[in-house]
């Protein structure tokens, strides 16, 4: 994978200092972990959503003012609810002999031939599953193939998700990433067929009693 460097530039700590950084389009963020002291930092908005979108769940450089470069992951990522711009991220600074843990997002991938009758929908059952590896393994994004649902009644399990030498499954292998389930609208047509039958039989048992009964008189 490409190696992506993040200049990052110290700043101060508060919230009239935070609104400083927002303010010209600078993201803040702290950087911990490795030899020192969590540091408050700021980064350029836009450069900031590019390289995490490049990175996926893999590793990043970040190079602090004149620092040298330190190889850190994004742990979380704090966005506002309403407008999704990220608010504040944490990087953990990582060493490249010690095995992590984390979540890596998946992507599915194929088509899906139960998907041939229109009644059937995809239900996602994981975004993300956890993995262990050590930092220069970390895959940017995993792959679920959903060509194996050919019945309502298959489902892909975390155990189908074929991962990169060296990355161990934390996930449940019997967690499921993917069923199958029939649509609303056709459950609802379904409810509603089902109620017309059971008053059309009632109307049916109703009639043949009432005739019967004309006929006894």
């Amino acid at each position: 994978m490409e190696n992506i460097t993040l200049q990052a530039q110290l700043r101060g700590v508060g919230r009239h200092q935070v609104r400083e950084v927002r303010s010209v389009d600078r993201v803040p963020a702290v950087v911990y972990g490795g030899q020192e002291d969590p540091r408050p930092i700021s980064l350029e908005a836009r450069a900031l959503r590019r390289a995490l979108h490049a990175a996926g769940s893999g590793l990043l450089s970040l190079q602090i003012a004149e620092q040298a470069p330190v190889q850190v992951l994004a742990r979380e990522i704090q966005r506002d609810p309403i407008r999704h711009h990220m608010l504040h991220v944490d990087f953990q600074v990582v060493s490249m002999t010690q095995r992590l843990r984390l979540h890596v997002p998946l992507e599915q991938q194929g088509t899906a031939p139960v998907f041939g009758n229109p009644d059937m929908v995809l239900v996602r059952q994981l975004d993300a599953i956890e993995i262990e590896c050590l930092p220069a393994d970390i895959p940017a994004r995993l792959v679920a193939d959903i060509s194996k649902l050919v019945t309502p009644d298959d489902e892909v399990l975390a155990a189908d998700i074929v991962l990169p030498p060296g990355v161990k499954l934390m996930t449940d292998p019997k967690q499921v990433v993917f069923s199958v389930s029939i649509a609303r609208a056709a459950v609802e047509e379904e409810a509603v067929e089902e109620e017309q039958a059971v008053a059309e039989e009632v109307e049916v048992v109703a009639k043949g009693k009432a005739a019967k009964g004309e006929e006894e008189e």
